[in-house]
């Protein structure tokens, strides 16, 4: 299986008085050389079980082409549906967690890349030139990408041109690779509330954590490890390939560039981490058991602000080229938005024509657990359709059947 990627002064509190993620490393620079470096929202964000699950808007909207106008006028609809995000983003550093897969230079029979696997640019503008208009001070768009070039040559190959981005976004915006430690000098260490599923704490470079606002931006795929790939999936590029990547010997690398799926599909090596970072609870080979944990792994420890998933044109039936004939381009021609992202990648599927409480191993969730059922029973957020309410178009209108991903036996 072949998948697939300067802190700015901000104000002192969040609302509420909660502490920001990088005003919580600011302040706790003393503990810090004592304990393992936690981003403050993953500090906050104890374990629910028991507790009915929250519960945020999801909305959809209908945009059938990539045209920049358009797209920023259906996105700047739904983003006001949803009722805080100018509140949210609002003097903010923001990153943007961009889905842009394993490499730039391949396509599905002759089709770029954004047109079928990847968050396509112009939905990436559009969006960022919203967040600039609330207010954000900063937005960085990010991934881990694998290429050794400088990051703004590195996100060229997917469309994405920082002279554009900058001209709609007043000079604001900024891309950066985080498949190392880039521009900082040390990796973040960031526990999974409750102890996780298989990863007890991720290591990762220090934009994750010193942020204000984490905004994932997804692609609407099917997925044959996790059922759907949407705004959930997308922080599997998270984990750098400095210490998760398959091209390590037996010691992290920066010079690393290479996917993870040894270390988080297979389970077949623990990451070359600073410290023990996986429970041992993986199955080995069973993709289907692994990833799913993992992702709810990985959301735990880096909760999502705001989704915004892309569903203008993509793929069906797989997740990627390397797929081959199983692979399909379709053009379902709508966009997905929610500051829950269970909430929002259940509804993602069941616009996709499937239930997102579906049992294990059925379809989508064919090869393996369901994630967003097992996210509820966590505390993280609703995945029963009955239970969301969804604004702008309505399901029924927006819905667009997918084919499931095939089921695969395990060698």
């Amino acid at each position: 299986m072949k998948p697939n990627r300067n802190p700015l002064h901000c104000a002192p509190k969040c609302p509420g008085g909660i502490l920001s993620r990088r005003n919580f490393l600011k302040y706790s620079t003393a503990a810090a050389a004592l304990l393992p470096a936690v981003s403050a929202r993953s500090q906050e964000a104890a374990p629910l079980s028991g507790k009915s699950a929250p519960r945020a808007l999801t909305s959809i909207g209908l945009c059938k082409r990539y045209d920049f106008a358009q797209v920023r006028r259906t996105l700047a609809v739904m983003l006001d549906e949803l009722g805080d995000v100018r509140k949210l983003v609002k003097n903010k550093f923001v990153t943007v967690k961009t889905n842009l897969v394993n490499t730039s230079e391949e396509d599905v029979g002759g089709v770029p890349v954004c047109l079928t696997v990847t968050s396509h640019p112009v939905v990436a503008q559009a969006l960022g030139s919203l967040l600039v208009d609330y207010g954000a001070k900063k937005v960085v768009f990010c991934d881990q990408l694998p290429f050794r070039t400088p990051d703004s040559e590195a996100f060229s190959g997917y469309g994405f041109d920082l002279t554009e981005f900058n001209r709609v976004m007043d000079g604001k915006a900024d891309f950066q690779n985080t498949r190392n430690l880039g521009r900082y000098k040390k990796y973040a260490l960031v526990k999974v509330p409750g102890g996780g599923e298989i990863a007890s704490a991720w290591e990762v470079n220090q934009l994750y954590v010193q942020t204000d606002v984490f905004v994932s931006l997804g692609k609407l795929k099917s997925h044959v490890s996790g059922g759907i790939t949407g705004g959930m999936k997308n922080l599997f590029g998270v984990p750098p390939s400095s210490m998760y990547g398959n091209d390590l010997d037996d010691e992290p690398s920066e010079m690393a560039v290479d996917y993870r799926g040894d270390f988080m599909h297979t389970c077949e090596r623990k990451p070359l981490t600073s410290i023990e970072t996986f429970t041992g609870k993986s199955v080995l080979n069973d993709h289907g058991y692994n990833v799913p944990r993992l992702i709810v792994d990985l959301n735990a420890a880096f909760p999502i602000d705001l989704t915004v998933i892309d569903g203008i044109s993509v793929i069906q039936s797989a997740e990627g080229w390397w797929n081959g004939s199983m692979v399909s381009i379709t053009r379902p021609g709508l966009l997905l938005a929610g500051r829950n992202a269970i909430c929002t990648d259940a509804v993602a599927a069941a616009v996709m024509g499937f239930d997102p409480d579906a049992a294990d191993r059925t379809h989508p969730f064919a090869n393996g657990v369901n994630y967003l059922a097992m996210s509820r029973r966590k505390g993280m957020g609703e995945n029963r359709i009955e239970e969301l309410e969804i604004v702008g178009e309505s399901l029924d209108k927006a819905r667009f059947e997918y084919q499931p991903t095939y089921q695969r036996i395990n060698a």
